[in-house]
């Protein structure tokens, strides 16, 4: 119910500012259609309803140093189980992995794992791996036979995720690379092989680095 209101909120407000027509809608509609991601930077920029000022100042507010993002995105202590039964805590997570979050009942759940499945070879290739989190039924066709671990995105991994689970919970595809400890870089919930096999060598570089929470290594890849 929680997620089906936060998409409605969204869609709604999406219309609301596809209906101003030609009347741009106020910066604080903008805002915060921009915040919950209904409308991207570069689409309010293309529409005329902010100016390229407006959007590096919004961005320079919001701008985090590297190592303070790896601090606040730090995943805590948890133990859930996988599908078949056995516990999986904080500890057994790879220094570089790709998390998702999954509803195995969303329409969209099995083109997204298929991504995950065509790209496991050339991530694990890399040194990296990926760890689904079920968000529904451990015992969902879909996992069976899985290449990678399953686990259940139980309250234990809500709670270590902290702030992040809002954004783990309420969108039904979504996954995030996770870094020595932390999730580091943006969430996304599409998956494309090709791309998830060519991203991986970097954020491997970066869990070798002497330090990892480097600004260097981080600044490229640091979330928005």
């Amino acid at each position: 119910m929680k997620q089906n209101a936060i998409l409605a909120g969204a869609l709604a407000l999406c219309l609301t500012l596809s209906a101003c027509g030609s009347k741009a809608p106020g910066p604080e509609e903008v805002e915060a259609a921009i915040r919950d991601g209904s409308v991207t930077i570069e689409d309010a920029l293309d529409k005329g309803w902010i100016t390229q000022e407006w959007a590096d100042s919004y961005q320079e507010e919001r701008s985090v140093p590297a190592a303070d993002k790896m601090a606040v995105n730090k995943v805590g202590a948890f133990e859930t189980e996988t599908l078949t039964g056995e516990t999986y805590t904080g500890a057994d997570l790879p220094d570089t992995a790709f998390l998702v979050f999954l509803d195995p009942e969303d329409p969209g759940a099995a083109d997204f794992y298929t991504g995950l499945v065509d790209a496991v070879e050339d991530v694990r290739a890399a040194g990296a791996d990926i760890v689904v989190c079920s968000k529904g039924d451990m015992d969902h066709e879909l996992f069976q036979g899985a290449p990678f671990p399953v686990v259940a995105y139980n309250e234990s991994m809500q709670e270590a995720l902290a702030q992040n689970d809002e954004m783990a919970s309420e969108i039904p595809c979504v996954g995030v690379w996770y870094v020595n400890g932390s999730l580091i870089s943006a969430w996304t919930s599409q998956v494309e092989a090709e791309d998830l096999a060519a991203s991986a060598p970097s954020f491997v570089a970066m869990a070798q680095e002497d330090d990892p929470s480097g600004e260097d290594g981080m600044a490229a890849v640091a979330m928005g």
